[in-house]
């Protein structure tokens, strides 16, 4: 059994299995691999890289190992790895791990390069500790892909042929520096030269070979810089410390990008130059972007005109083309355009493992950016990664606006119902009569004709019949009236009535104002709470898009309840495209709404005055380009998006595209809450007045065509002759007073207009006269004879 207490005397030039480990689990970290491929070729590969794996957690991504094993070509005997090559190029993995002999490096990267897997996008770590970097770059010319090799060697002039070799060699160096630092200790302390040659010794003998632990004990103690290997330092059990550098090789570039020494991880290069090369190689590169149809995002030109961009036998136009473009212009790289071929944002199959439509071909990298209306979601970004939003929104509700009814001609009789309308005409006509009865009976409502006479013969009633209908009327339009009551039963009647018109013209005031002004919107919704709790509108959304996600994976109870009420509806309320929605919401007749972006809904209300937003935005989320995972142009990208929106590019390029073709809704009809009356509120006022004015007119003429038969027959003339002599007075507007004989105006004996303004003094000042000296009596006395007036009482 070994002793405890005794020195080790082993010396161990290779660096430990367990510390080439550790150094991998750092770059790993250090570059953020979180799913890769390992392939590695022996069993001493797969120990180094174990502890990389037990670091891997399970709940990280899934890690692949593959065992390297090549066949062989009967005719020339060359190993083929293609078949295992081809089976990682198949996967969705584009980190890769190679722990293979150095010798066998060469032929698989050079078929790894014909089975297309050092394309962009493909990072790779090479654990062979040594690799000549000339030659590397050799093996990758015309690679796109990113290789990152550990290297050990410090020095590659001494052209040695594997890394064993170069440890070999470093071994030998060390040896020796360690004898001749012995002999000159041996020479200090008078000895001639150091004898190595062991001696014979016994089990029982106490004396002990000291040559050995010396030896060893100096080349531990030794602190020396190794000829190839780098510097040369050993702890107590004969352990090595050495460093590693980690050369980065892309596009035909070598530089060391980190080194790794007694378990510290160090980055060379700055961040200012990894942006730099970044910069660089964007300016190198040809993006192919995918989009897929949709306005305005990607829209056919249908014109035949040359703008917007070719795709195959087509052109292109839309926000999303704009934006690459101006994108382009900022960091100065190459494009060109696909639409994706299933037209799909992406869904992930649980059966085949594969996602399609925008984020399938990104994951293939068969696309290296893929712009649309594609909304950043946890479950996209687990595939793929995003730039930063270029466009900020939420969901909201897009509805059908209710139909614009033409107001009824007579909407102002609307305060009050049929029967209310019914029951006034009926109190009107029977207070109307309650006038008159009640003042033919009253004695106070009798009067003398003529003040001035003291003893009348007669009195007289000024509540007529027709007076009776126009004081009530009077009083029912808010005006006043000649005739007054004087009797207390009268008055009493008056004032009931006065009050119940002041209620009732009130009432029909307050109401007729709520009536004209309000807007019949009909609207049976105004948010998401009432559309989840009714039943009667169906609602969804575009199948497998962002939107159905988010209520499908909400805490949330009502969008857990509208999720459960979409998934029941049959039939089905999902549709495939957000276009579909909007047909479905246009035809539907308010039975459906349909969930979507508010910029979706803004774009299609600019263009369809028929549809409007209800409700506020349910989340706020944006719109992102989408990059390979672990893409190094992300940050650059970003840097753009960030660039345009500061210089108010994507504030013009929304405005362009969403303003485009819009029939400007704002415009063509009042907002609903402007208190705007229309002639069609109001058009069966003015009707009214028409058909009341007419009928007075019809009335005038009427009396005017009875009158002129009255003084036809009274003046014995013919009705000619009346109708001629009335209608120049009608016309005469300089003509204050009217005579009484139609003869005595007469000018058909060509009298001058001296003797007209005589014969209408007279008659003017017989007039005044008369009404003292009561010529008028005799015409009383006629009506009186004729009793044709029941107003009148002869006083016995």
């Amino acid at each position: 059994m070994d002793d405890p207490l005794l020195p080790h005397t082993t010396i161990n030039m290779y660096p430990d299995s367990e510390k080439i480990s550790d150094a991998l689990v750092d770059i790993l970290k250090a570059m953020s691999w979180l799913q890769y491929t390992v392939v590695y070729e022996t069993d001493d590969g797969l120990s180094r890289l174990q502890k990389a794996l037990w670091k891997h957690g399970p709940t990280n991504f899934p890690i692949t190992v593959r065992q390297l094993k090549p066949t062989y070509d009967k005719s020339t005997h060359e190993p083929d790895y293609r078949p295992l090559l081809k089976e990682v190029a198949n996967s969705t993995d584009f980190s890769i791990i190679f722990d293979v002999e150095p010798e066998n490096l060469w032929s698989i990267l050079k078929q790894a390069q014909e089975v297309k897997l050092l394309k962009d996008y493909y990072n790779y770590i090479i654990t062979c500790l040594h690799i000549p970097r000339d030659e590397l770059l050799l093996a990758l010319n015309g690679s796109e892909a990113n290789v990152t090799a550990i290297q050990i060697i410090a020095d590659d002039s001494y052209s040695l042929p594997t890394v064993e070799s170069a440890f070999l060699f470093d071994s030998i160096f060390l040896f020796n520096d360690a004898l001749e630092a012995l002999n000159a200790r041996l020479k200090i302390n008078g000895h001639q030269h150091l004898k190595i040659e062991p001696e014979p010794l016994s089990c029982s003998d106490t004396v002990k070979y000291e040559a050995g632990h010396n030896i060893s004990a100096l080349m531990k103690e030794i602190a020396s810089v190794g000829r190839t290997t780098g510097y040369l330092k050993f702890n107590e059990k004969g352990g090595r410390s050495f460093q590693l550098n980690f050369i980065e090789y892309h596009m035909g570039n070598a530089f060391v990008s980190a080194n790794w020494q007694d378990g510290e991880f160090n980055v060379m290069r700055t961040q200012k130059e990894r942006e730099e090369s970044v910069s660089k190689s964007i300016e190198q590169r040809v993006f192919r972007v995918t989009t897929k149809p949709g306005e305005p995002w990607a829209m056919e030109v249908t014109d035949g005109s040359t703008r917007g961009f070719p795709i195959e036998d087509k052109r292109w136009e839309g926000y999303a083309f704009d934006l690459i473009h101006e994108m382009a212009e900022i960091l100065k790289f190459k494009y060109v355009f696909e639409i994706v071929p299933d037209e799909q944002y992406g869904v992930y199959d649980e059966n085949t493992k594969q996602w399609t439509g925008l984020i399938g071909r990104l994951l293939s990298r068969a696309a290296d950016l893929a712009i649309c209306d594609l909304t950043i979601t946890q479950v996209r970004e687990s595939a793929v990664d995003f730039t930063m939003p270029f466009m900020n929104l939420g969901i909201s509700i897009l509805f059908a606006k209710p139909d614009n009814k033409v107001p009824e001609l007579f909407s102002f009789l609307s305060p009050f119902s049929t029967d209310v309308w019914i029951y006034m005409a009926t109190a009107y006509l029977a207070v109307s009569i309650m006038f008159y009865i009640q003042a033919r009976a009253s004695p106070d409502e009798w009067q003398s004709p003529h003040p001035c006479v003291s003893e009348p013969e007669e009195l007289e009633n000024n509540f007529t019949l027709k007076n009776s209908f126009w004081i009530t009327v009077g009083s029912l339009m808010q005006q006043g009236s000649d005739v007054a009551p004087t009797a207390g039963s009268i008055r009493t009647v008056g004032g009931v009535w006065w009050f119940f018109t002041l209620i009732i013209v009130s009432s029909y005031t307050a109401n007729l104002a709520a009536f004209l002004t309000s807007v019949k919107m009909d609207e049976s919704i105004s948010n998401v709470e009432e559309l989840a709790s009714q039943n009667k509108i169906k609602y969804g959304a575009v199948k497998g898009g962002s939107t159905a996600a988010y209520f499908r994976g909400s805490n949330v109870s009502t969008y857990q309840k509208m999720w459960q009420t979409m998934m029941d509806a049959k039939p089905s309320v999902f549709t495939k495209t957000n276009v579909e929605g909007l047909d479905r919401v246009a035809k539907g007749k308010r039975t459906y709404a349909f969930l979507m972006e508010s910029t979706s809904i803004e774009y299609a209300v600019e263009r369809n005055c028929n549809l409007m937003p209800v409700g506020g935005l349910l989340d706020n989320k944006g719109y992102g380009i989408a990059v390979p995972p672990n893409s190094p142009y992300r940050t650059q990208l970003s840097l753009a998006i960030l660039k345009l929106q500061e210089q108010g590019v994507l504030r013009e390029l929304k405005t362009k595209w969403w303003k485009r073709g819009s029939k400007n809704c704002s415009q063509s009809e009042p907002p609903p809450d402007s208190g705007e009356l229309t002639m069609a509120h109001v058009g069966g006022v003015f009707l009214v007045l028409l058909i009341g004015c007419s009928a007075s007119l019809l009335m005038a003429i009427f009396e005017f065509l009875w009158n002129i038969r009255k003084v036809a027959i009274q003046e014995k003339i013919t009705p000619k002759e009346a109708f001629m002599a009335e209608l120049k007075f009608a016309i005469d507007v300089t003509a204050d007073t009217k005579p009484i004989k139609i003869s005595r105006s007469r000018n058909a004996s060509g009298s001058s207009s001296d003797d007209n303004r005589l014969t209408r003094a007279a008659s003017t000042a017989r007039s005044f006269v008369g009404s003292f000296l009561r010529l008028d009596i005799l015409d009383k006395v006629e009506k009186d004879k004729e009793n044709n007036s029941n107003n009148k009482k002869t006083i016995i």
